[in-house]
C-alpha cells in the first residue's frame, strides 16, 4: 500500500484529498495547518523566511512517517517549495498547483482563472507565469477574485462560501461564455465539478491534474 503524507491549510480539504484517492489502494496521513492562513485574519505575519523554515519542519516531521510521497494541497504553502527542498526530501513533493499550471499553460485561447483567497492570487500567477515562459507558453489568463469569499471558509461558513463560489461561476460563465474557467483553489473544486454538470460546460481544477499526476508517477494500483 502507497503511504501519502497530506499537508492541508484547512481541515476542509482532507474530505477532498479521500475522495479524489478513494479507489486507489493508499493510505492518507492528513496533516492540518492553518497558520499561514490566519494571518490573513490580522494575526502577525511571518516573513517568507519564517514561513519557509516552518514549511521545511513539516517536509522533514512528514518525511520521518516512511512514507511514499507528500501532496501539499495549500496553495500558500505550495508558493513556499523551492528546487532545494524537492532535491533534499527522500519522497517526491507533489503541490496542489504543480500539475494544474502544466494543464493551464497549455491552453493558446484567452481563459478566466478565478480565485476565493487573494492572498494566494500573486505568488500563484508569479509560479504559474515561471512555470510557462520555462517551456516556452505563453497563456493569456484573466484573474478573478470573489471578494470575502475565503473569510467565510474560515469561519466554517461552508454553505455561504458555496454559494459565493457559484455564483461568482455563473456570472463568468455569462460574461465570459467562450472562454475556458478554470478555480484555483481546491476547497472550490465540488462547486465547480456541480457547476459543470449542471451548465453542461468544463471548469477546470487542481484536484483532476494533481490525482492523474500522482496517479501516474507513484503507479498506484486502485483497490480489488
Amino acid at each position: 500500500m502507497t503511504r501519502i503524507a497530506c499537508l492541508h491549510g484547512h481541515d476542509s480539504n482532507i474530505s477532498l484529498i479521500s475522495d479524489a484517492f478513494a479507489a486507489f489502494d493508499v493510505e492518507l496521513i492528513h496533516f492540518v495547518d492553518p497558520s499561514l492562513l490566519l494571518q490573513n485574519e490580522g494575526t502577525p505575519v511571518n516573513t517568507k523566511e519564517q514561513s519557509h523554515a516552518k514549511l521545511r519542519e513539516q517536509l522533514s516531521w512528514m518525511q520521518s512517517l516512511a512514507v511514499d510521497a507528500i501532496v501539499i494541497t495549500c496553495t500558500q504553502y505550495a508558493a513556499l517549495v523551492t528546487l532545494e527542498d524537492e532535491a533534499t526530501t527522500t519522497v517526491p513533493i507533489f503541490t496542489i498547483d504543480g500539475p494544474f499550471f502544466h494543464e493551464l499553460a497549455r491552453y493558446t485561447e484567452p481563459q478566466v482563472l478565478l480565485f476565493s483567497n487573494p492572498a494566494t492570487v500573486q505568488p500563484t500567477m508569479e509560479r504559474l507565469v515561471q512555470h510557462a515562459h520555462s517551456h516556452n507558453l505563453y497563456p493569456e489568463i484573466r484573474v478573478s477574485i470573489i471578494e470575502n469569499a475565503f473569510a467565510l471558509l474560515m469561519e466554517n461558513k461552508q454553505e455561504a462560501y458555496r454559494e459565493a463560489i457559484k455564483d461568482a461561476l455563473h456570472q463568468l460563465h455569462q460574461t465570459f461564455p467562450d472562454q475556458p474557467i478554470a478555480v484555483a483553489q481546491l476547497s472550490m473544486a465540488p462547486v465547480a465539478d456541480q457547476f459543470a454538470k449542471e451548465n453542461g460546460c468544463t471548469i477546470s481544477h487542481p484536484l483532476h491534474s494533481l490525482t492523474a499526476e500522482m496517479t501516474k508517477t507513484l503507479q498506484l494500483q486502485t483497490k480489488c
